[in-house]
């Protein structure tokens, strides 16, 4: 048996190019996450969500399982990771933005799109 395969546009790939984007954005999101995550766990740490908006004030009055302040040096690189988090975040917005600015062009006529995400939205 053979199938044919219609080889995409190069606009069309491009297109594909802001969900392969995004995908990639959140699986360092993921990354980032578990990596803050696993160094409070070291410290005895549970119950910190490295999403939520107020993770810097948190990050100041956390205490380690035995009752000590976070370690300075440990501060400091989790508030690294934290500026990491942050920085994905914000592409990550920037990534869904022009995704959906892409499918409201495709709803509305504008272009024409052979992804899922045009597929499923009709």
């Amino acid at each position: 048996m053979c199938a044919m395969v219609k080889a995409p546009s190069p606009e069309e790939e491009d297109c594909r190019r802001v969900c392969r984007e995004r995908k990639i954005l959140i699986a360092e999101r993921v990354k980032h996450v578990n990596r803050i995550k696993g160094l409070f766990f070291s410290q005895g740490i549970s119950g910190y969500e490295p999403l939520r908006k107020n993770r810097r004030t948190r990050l100041t009055e956390l205490q380690t399982g035995d009752g000590r302040l976070l370690p300075a040096h440990m501060k400091a690189q989790i508030g690294r990771e934290l500026d990491r988090l942050e920085l994905l975040l914000a592409q990550i917005t920037a990534v869904e933005e022009e995704r959906d600015k892409l499918l409201a062009m495709e709803t509305h006529g504008t272009i024409t799109l052979d992804t899922e995400a045009a597929m499923l939205a009709t």
